[in-house]
Formats: C-alpha cells, sequence, structure tokens
C-alpha cells in the first residue's frame, strides 16, 4: 500500500475530509479494485479496534493512587 493511499484511507475513515475529497476519494477507491481491497483490509482493522473497550485493571489504579500519595496528590 503505498503512502498517499494509506493516508488518504485513514483521512477518510477518521472523517478528516472534506465532503468534496471525500467523494473524490470513494469515485477513486471504486474504479480501482487493489485499492478498493486495501481499503476493506484497512476498514475491518479500524472497525476491530472501534469496538474494544480498553480500560486500566484495578491493581494499576491503585498503584496510581500509592504513586501520588507518595508526593501528597489527591486522589479521590
Amino acid at each position: 500500500m503505498n503512502t498517499l493511499n494509506s493516508d488518504s484511507m485513514l483521512r477518510y475513515l477518521y472523517n478528516e475530509m472534506s465532503a468534496e475529497e471525500s467523494q473524490g476519494f470513494l469515485g477513486m477507491i471504486n474504479t480501482n479494485a487493489a485499492m478498493m481491497d486495501q481499503y476493506i483490509e484497512l476498514k475491518e482493522g479500524f472497525d476491530v479496534l472501534n469496538s474494544l473497550s480498553l480500560s486500566p485493571s484495578r491493581r494499576s489504579v491503585d498503584r496510581i493512587k500509592a504513586y501520588a500519595s507518595i508526593d501528597g496528590i489527591s486522589m479521590q
């Protein structure tokens, strides 16, 4: 995947294109099967990452609070 194409794909996925740029991008990938395949693969990964819900473990939070209390920072 060339850098220009991947940058455009990411900008499209993150809604960082104007309406005109989006139309041009869609037109470009709709006429190029290889680019469409790359876009679909990238979008699948993007969707998986967006579906993840990550949070620190309770132990990590407790350790951060303990460390902060050493410096007298109030963590509630």
